[in-house]
């Protein structure tokens, strides 16, 4: 893993690599993988629908890899159709959640948690669920904070604990259109496309 591509002074470069090395190693000890995490054939959509997509109103980057920070190598114009034929959800950030109060086994699928357990949420799925790492061990978790992430709660449920660092993905489709040209668009914060969605379309 190449950790390091530039830096400044020699002392600045090697603090900085043990600092990012300390970082992995972390994840690891507790049983996370390294980020960015790629989680193959997850989409962000309830009905996602791949195939046929086209664009409206503005022009859709396109990108060599999901989760990258390069700049894009090509653009979809307006109004145009394209094949979407992969997608994948890309982890920046797991999000940490915490009970200051034991959490009772809510759902058969939802795991009984104790007090100053550290949740580290991996994926949200819908309905208040999150796939979650808790003690090294990957369960279903079902939200017993309130506000995000997950949906919005009236005032008055019952919650047992709280969020420390907001969960951060992002959600890619590869696709392809007029002939060779092909690459991975970023869906996160896209409303600009029709096709994705199969439950509104």
């Amino acid at each position: 893993m190449n950790l390091i591509t530039s830096c400044g002074s020699g002392d600045y470069c090697l603090a900085l690599t043990v600092s990012l090395l300390g970082g992995a190693l972390r994840l690891q000890a507790q049983g996370l993988p390294a980020l960015p995490y790629i989680i193959n054939g997850a989409c962000q959509l309830e009905c996602c629908r791949l195939g046929g997509w086209s664009t409206s109103f503005s022009r859709l980057p396109l990108y060599a890899v999901p989760g990258g920070r390069a700049g894009a190598h090509d653009t979809i114009p307006t109004r145009t159709s394209f094949t979407a034929d992969s997608t994948v959800v890309v982890v920046q950030r797991f999000g940490v959640a915490v009970p200051d109060e034991p959490v009772p086994q809510r759902y058969r699928e939802s795991r009984a948690l104790a007090a100053g357990d550290t949740v580290y949420l991996v994926r949200y799925e819908g309905e208040d669920w999150f796939t979650a790492i808790v003690r090294g061990q990957q369960h279903k978790v079902y939200a017993f904070w309130s506000g995000r992430p997950g949906m919005s709660r009236p005032p008055a449920t019952r919650t047992y604990g709280h969020v420390v660092k907001d969960l951060e993905t992002e959600w890619w489709v590869h696709v392809r259109w007029s002939g060779d040209h092909v690459g991975w668009i970023n869906m996160t914060h896209v409303s600009s496309v029709h096709g994705p969605d199969g439950c509104s379309e």
